[in-house]
């Protein structure tokens, strides 16, 4: 096992490629480097690794090759927020210790929440048929069906339903990260995160 040191801007891209919890920096390298950027079986051999800039270049240009368009019809590179600090946050030990599926959704909520308090007000708009999932007060989600549940999202001011099957969980999760900006890659993987 070799030691390599590499930029905090690197650090940080790589950490936001993180596909599962305890996912280690050589098994994401190593998955965007040989399965994703084909460097071993001599694809952009133009890419030299030892130059992390030339490295995360190759790696956007791969990924804006694959990306489909997202649901409003925009590429997903447009005016998409950076995913690496929550990434980075669902990797402290408080994520990643055995939790409920309940437990588990509340508390990425709530670090989407520290992560964009200012735009958190967008997931206000996720709603169901006839029904709320997200409020600013208990009172509200109590109204808008039965057997809702309200929660308080940890570290904030909004309320969630929490009754919901964790389908439903996941899917809101993934929906409350593309309200406040995040890809359809980078949402997706917020709800891997939920799933493990």
């Amino acid at each position: 096992m070799k030691t390599i040191t590499i930029d905090d801007e690197l650090y940080s891209f790589i950490a936001s490629q993180t596909k599962h919890i305890g996912e280690s920096a050589s098994d994401i390298l190593r998955r965007i480097l040989i399965d994703e950027l084909g460097l071993v079986h001599g694809e952009n051999s133009h890419v030299d690794v030892s130059k992390p800039a030339q490295v995360t270049k190759a790696v956007r240009e791969i990924n804006k090759i694959k990306k489909p368009s997202d649901i409003d019809g925009q590429h997903e590179d447009d005016n998409v927020i950076d995913a690496a600090a929550l990434f980075k946050l669902l990797k402290e030990d408080e994520f990643t210790q055995p939790m409920s599926k309940v437990e588990r959704f509340l508390k990425m909520l709530g670090a989407l929440h520290q992560s964009h308090s200012e735009q958190f007000k967008n997931v206000l708009e996720i709603k169901g048929k006839g029904r709320l999932y997200f409020a600013k007060d208990k009172d509200t989600l109590l109204k808008s069906g039965s057997s809702t549940n309200p929660k308080p999202i940890p570290n904030s001011s909004f309320w969630v339903v929490t009754n919901n099957n964790t389908a439903k969980k996941r899917a809101m999760l993934v929906n409350a990260a593309k309200h406040l900006g995040y890809s359809k890659v980078n949402a997706e993987r917020l709800g891997d995160l939920f799933d493990t």
